[in-house]
């Protein structure tokens, strides 16, 4: 697929989902219904589906350093975030922070790369996403929530333990096993690992057509952070991960969830850990809205320069 042709699919999935929900195709609560299916049943066949490629052990022996960079790429982030946001102390501090460090490496993430680099890619993507998707649980309630306040263990492991990850370490285990499915159930698997893509992407823009313009001009740090989030972060990522001397595929697939728009559940977890700032989770959704319609431009042009550089 050309980089014109993965942006006009982005374009008109999110277009899909924005008229559904200005038509009430999409009635209040629908979009809510319809991210517990996708998240419950075709994502998790997606990523499934992703370890569904020839063995090698060459791959097997990358896991290590996928994770490693993983790990450390977000700890470098955190660190440098942290300083941008003045040591994140305040409220909308907390946000900028919360959505500088997460993208939108579920919905849109891991369909673009493997639309862009098979299924040899999205293995890569997935393994390097694995310890992020336990930060992003797991760290919500401490980096979002009021000072002092304690999380409840037991809550954090039970989403942590989603279907995205558990099929994740079920992947993994037929990878290693080398377990031979039966061809009607991976035929299965697949279809409905094909419908997270179009889905996550109608899901965005439902986002957006419940989106209230006017506040994305009240707060100038959503620009900053869609910058930093589209360009930025990425640009600066790929030159770490260049002069670590990684390889050139694995470049090309981890850089993505650095390249993705912010996550489209921070509003939620804003809702859910500190209700009262009212303002934060406004500027949260706004940082959603706008990093999600700018990375329809940005997505094919770091597929582009990505393939020329690398």
């Amino acid at each position: 697929m050309t980089v014109f042709q993965l942006s006009l699919k982005l374009i008109l999935f999110i277009a899909v989902g924005y008229v559904a929900r200005c038509l009430k195709v999409m009635q209040d609560g629908f979009d809510k219904a319809l991210t517990r299916f996708v998240m419950s049943i075709p994502l998790p066949c997606m990523v499934f589906n992703s370890f569904r490629i020839e063995y090698s052990a060459d791959k097997l022996l990358e896991t290590p350093l996928l994770l490693g960079l993983s790990v450390g790429g977000m700890a470098l982030l955190f660190a440098l975030t942290t300083l941008v946001t003045g040591g994140a102390k305040t409220k909308l501090g907390k946000t900028c922070r919360f959505a500088m460090l997460f993208t939108n490496f579920t919905f849109i993430g891991l369909p673009v790369v493997s639309e862009l680099y098979g299924a040899e890619g999205a293995f890569t993507y997935v393994i390097f996403t694995l310890p992020i998707r336990v930060m992003f649980y797991g760290g919500a309630a401490v980096m979002l929530g009021k000072r002092g306040e304690k999380t409840d263990w037991r809550e954090t492991l039970k989403k942590f333990l989603c279907e995205p990850v558990i099929a994740v370490f079920l992947g993994f285990f037929v990878y290693v096993t080398r377990i031979e499915l039966p061809a009607v159930v991976t035929s299965t698997i697949a279809s409905l690992g094909a419908m997270a893509s179009p889905l996550g992407l109608i899901l965005c823009g439902a986002i957006l057509a419940d989106a209230k313009w006017r506040d994305v001009f009240r707060y100038p740090a959503v620009f900053a952070v869609a910058a930093a989030r589209l360009l930025v972060i990425p640009a600066l990522m790929v030159g770490v991960f260049w002069l670590l001397g990684v390889k050139h595929e694995i470049i090309r697939a981890t850089m993505f969830f650095y390249a993705m728009p912010v996550a489209s559940l921070l509003p939620t977890f804003l809702l859910r850990y500190d209700p009262e700032a009212t303002d934060a989770r406004i500027a949260g959704g706004c940082m959603v809205v706008v990093s999600t319609l700018l990375c329809v431009v940005t997505i094919p042009l770091w597929a582009t320069v990505l393939e020329k550089i690398l």
